[in-house]
Parts: C-alpha cells; structure tokens; sequence
C-alpha cells in the first residue's frame, strides 16, 4: 500500500502503541477477562501492521486464525472458570505489578540512552574513517 510519508509513520506509531499498551494490559491486569480482551487487542494491531506491507493475505490469516478463534478460545476457557473470586479484591497493582514495571522502565531508559550514543559514535566514525575514493581520481 502506498501511502505517504507522514500517514505511514502515524499508523506505525499508532499501531505500535496499541501493541505495547495492549502487551501491558495482558501482563499488569488482574481480571483474567481483561487481559484475554487485551491480548486481542495485541492481535487486532498485529494483524493490521501487515496491511501497509501489503501482506494483505498475512493479515486476514492473522485476524482470523488469531483473533477469531484463539483469543474467542481463550475468553470462553476463562469465563468458564470460577469468574468470582476475581472481583474481591479490586487491586489494579501487586508487588509484582510494580517490580515490573520498575525494572522494564529502568531497561527501556538504559537501552534508549546508550543506544543513542553508540548511533552518534558509529555515525562519526563511519564520517571520520571513511576514505574518500574519488579523491584519487580527481587530480
């Protein structure tokens, strides 16, 4: 699919937020039902981030197979399930939760702030040592 630049780029980020957001919902919510519901959303933008590729055929498998029967699976398995002795306790966060998200957090800021560092030191070197070919050949 062609689409301009700037369209392009906002579906990326768009669908890539979806993906880290619904990935969050799966791991950090209590209420299995919740998490079932997130972890189609995961699906839903993974299946739409083949479509700007034009893997059209990709994405209606991915919708499908993944969405239509495994997630559909997964949420009937747990509303089958006892549904509740989730709802006593409302606790949006454990220990658990937080640890996660502590230690997720400080990997994301490491690898943001050194990987932008080893891309401005690769970037000088490759200017700097670089030899220039068609030196030679314009005297």
């Amino acid at each position: 699919m062609d689409l301009p630049g700037p369209i392009h780029d906002f579906l990326l980020v768009f669908l890539g937020s979806g993906l880290i957001l619904g990935g969050l919902g799966v791991v950090l919510l209590t209420n299995p039902i919740y998490s079932a519901f997130s972890l189609g959303l995961v699906f839903v933008c993974i299946s739409l981030l083949y479509i700007p590729s034009n893997s059209h055929f990709v994405a209606a498998a991915q919708l499908l197979i993944y969405v239509g029967a495994i997630n559909v699976l997964i949420i009937f398995a747990v509303m089958f399930m006892n549904g509740s002795e989730y709802y006593k306790d409302l606790n949006l966060w454990t220990v658990g939760d937080g640890v996660t998200s502590v230690v997720l957090y400080k990997y994301f800021c490491f690898t943001n702030y050194y990987y932008s560092r080893y891309v401005m030191v690769r970037d000088y070197l490759d200017y700097k040592i670089k030899p220039n070919y068609r030196a030679r050949f314009d005297k």
